[in-house]
């Protein structure tokens, strides 16, 4: 929990005082918090859409508190005029749609969420978690990389310096946070297909435009 993490949850009530948790122990019973977390519902069922349903959100269970939790990093950030876009994944090994399975992260398997960050501090300023394929629509026009992208940077102050991986990397990306006045720094290979789109710009030796 927070800042004392315990292998169990019922060790916060333990006798043992090597492991109890009087501030925890204080508020509740473990019982009761138990009977909470198993009951905790964070959307309104009454209005949640179907899967058959036009607009159906996968993520329409959590959407309204990943709303609030990007509200509150923005009413409460510092600016930063250099800022980072990636993947992170959050671990989880239950059955999902949504799990992914990243061979090349430290946690292979789970939620993959996007986030931009300041470069310095990490401070998140905002989160989106993917929902899959299906959802994103990732052959529409920009592809995956555009389309999170641009949906982090909404909230973006003019002449904020962006960076981010070839993963993200395309001519239109580029384009379209020059027209918003976001400088970009950004990753693109050699062997990419997309060179043959900067090959009017100047390489640089390290790959970067």
């Amino acid at each position: 929990m927070g800042l004392h993490p315990l292998p169990d949850v019922e060790l916060y009530w333990s006798t043992d005082p090597f492991y109890h948790n009087s501030v925890i122990s204080a508020v509740m019973t473990c019982r009761r918090f138990k009977k909470i977390t198993e009951n905790l519902h964070l959307s309104d069922r009454a209005r949640e859409l179907q899967r058959t349903q036009v607009g159906y959100d996968r993520l329409g269970k959590i959407r309204q508190i990943m709303d609030i939790l990007n509200k509150s990093f923005k009413d409460n950030c510092i600016e930063s005029q250099t800022q980072s876009i990636d993947e992170s994944m959050v671990k989880f090994k239950g059955r999902s749609s949504m799990k992914q399975y990243m061979p090349k992260k430290p946690i292979k398997r789970g939620y993959k969420v996007w986030a931009r960050c300041d470069s310095e501090t990490g401070y998140l300023h905002q989160f989106n978690v993917y929902s899959g394929r299906c959802e994103t629509n990732e052959d529409g026009d920009g592809g995956l990389g555009f389309k999170v992208v641009m949906e982090l940077c909404r909230t973006v102050q003019v002449d904020t310096l962006i960076a981010f991986d070839n993963f993200f990397t395309s001519l239109p990306l580029m384009e379209m946070l020059h027209q918003r006045k976001i400088y970009a720094v950004d990753k693109i290979d050699t062997n990419s297909t997309q060179i043959s789109c900067f090959r009017q710009l100047t390489i640089l030796k390290d790959c970067s435009l």
